[in-house]
C-alpha cells in the first residue's frame, strides 16, 4: 500500500471512529430560558431554578443544555428568541417574566409544536392569558405566580407608615399584569383610606421623568411587580430620596439598593418551586399537561432600618 493509499484509508478510519463516538453521544435535553429584562428579583428567580435543578440531579454541561438570554425589555426580541429555540427543539421552554411568558406561548402555538412551557414571576397567568384558570391543569403551559395581595402590602406598608394618605405608583402600560394590579390597588387603596396616584414609564428610559413627576404629589412610591420600573429602581430611589419620599416595593431584593420596605414573593425560593416543576417535566413530559400553576410558598416583609434612619422616618413596626 503506498503512502497516499494509507494516509486516505487511515483519515476514513478516524472520520468512522469520529462519527461513532459523537452519534453515541448522549443528547442532552435543552432547557430554553428567557427573562424579561436583567434586575436582581428576576436573577434571584433563575438562580433557583438553577439551584433546584442541579439538586434534581440536572446540571447544566453535563446533564443538561441550558440556554439562558435576556429579551431585554423587548417583546418583539423575546419572540425571536423562542422561535430559536422550537426551532433547536427545547424539551422545555422557561419564562421569566409576563411579557416574554406571553410571547413563548404564542410562538410555540403558531409552529404547531407541543414544547412545554414553565412560567415564573407572572402576577396573574390568567388576566395574561396564559393559561385559562389557576385551578385545573393547562396543557403544555403551567409555571409560579409571584402574586401577593395588594391588601396584605398595604396593611403592612400602613403599619410601618401610618400617615400614608397618597402612594405614588410607576407602571408598564404594556404589561398586563401591571394594569389588572392597579385595579387591585385602586381598591385595597380606598379601603385602606390610600389615594393611588399613577406614573407611566413604557421604556426604562422614562422611569425617571415618571419619578419625578410623583415627588410633590404623594408620600411614598410602590413599584409592584413591574418590571420596566424594577429595572431602574435605582433611579426611582436616586430621585425620591432628594425629597425624602420612602420607596416601597413588592420585590425583597430591592430592599439592598435602597427600598424603606417589601412585602412579596422570595423570589429565589419561587425559582426553586419553578425548578421543581420543570425537573418533574423533563423526567415525565406527560406532567406538563396535569400540573397546576402554583402560587408563591414563601412570602416575606421586611423594612429597612438603615433606609428609615437615612430618611428621618421612624418606622412603628418591629421589623
Amino acid at each position: 500500500m503506498n503512502k497516499v493509499v494509507f494516509f486516505i484509508a487511515l483519515t476514513l478510519t478516524g472520520l468512522g471512529l469520529w462519527w461513532k463516538n459523537t452519534s453515541n453521544q448522549k443528547k442532552l435535553p435543552l432547557i430554553g430560558v428567557i427573562q424579561v429584562i436583567e434586575h436582581p428579583a428576576l436573577d434571584q428567580t433563575k438562580k433557583g431554578i438553577q439551584d433546584e435543578l442541579a439538586a434534581q440531579g440536572l446540571r447544566s454541561v453535563h446533564e443538561i443544555n441550558w440556554d439562558y438570554q435576556s429579551a431585554q425589555g423587548n417583546p418583539s426580541l423575546a419572540t425571536q428568541i423562542a422561535q430559536k429555540l422550537i426551532g433547536d427543539n427545547a424539551a422545555v421552554i422557561v419564562t421569566i417574566g409576563t411579557t416574554v411568558a406571553q410571547a413563548a406561548l404564542q410562538a410555540v402555538q403558531q409552529s404547531g409544536n407541543d414544547i412545554p412551557l414553565v412560567f415564573a414571576s407572572v402576577t396573574n397567568p390568567v388576566t395574561a392569558k396564559l393559561i385559562t384558570s389557576d385551578k385545573k391543569p393547562e396543557k403544555g403551559v403551567t409555571g409560579v405566580s409571584n402574586y401577593v395581595s395588594a391588601s396584605r402590602q398595604f396593611t403592612y406598608f400602613k403599619q410601618l407608615l401610618p400617615n400614608l394618605k397618597k402612594l405614588g405608583v410607576i407602571y408598564n402600560p404594556g404589561e398586563a399584569n401591571s394594569v389588572v394590579l392597579n385595579e387591585e390597588m385602586v381598591k385595597a387603596g380606598k379601603e385602606q383610606n390610600i389615594e393611588i396616584i399613577f406614573a407611566t414609564a413604557s421604556r426604562t428610559s422614562d422611569v425617571s421623568a415618571a419619578t419625578q413627576s410623583l415627588l410633590d404629589k404623594v408620600d411614598a412610591i410602590f413599584i409592584n411587580n413591574d418590571n420596566t420600573a424594577l429595572a431602574s429602581f435605582d433611579s426611582i430611589v436616586a430621585i425620591a430620596k432628594l425629597q425624602n419620599i420612602p420607596v416601597l416595593v413588592s420585590d425583597l431584593d430591592c430592599l439592598q439598593k435602597g427600598a424603606l420596605a417589601a412585602l412579596g414573593a422570595d423570589q429565589y425560593a419561587l425559582g426553586r418551586q419553578a425548578g421543581k416543576m420543570i425537573a418533574n417535566i423533563l423526567k415525565n413530559p406527560d406532567a406538563a399537561s396535569s400540573t397546576l400553576m402554583e402560587y408563591p410558598n414563601v412570602v416575606r416583609g421586611e423594612g429597612n432600618k438603615k433606609v428609615a434612619a437615612e430618611l428621618k422616618i421612624v418606622l412603628t413596626s418591629n421589623v
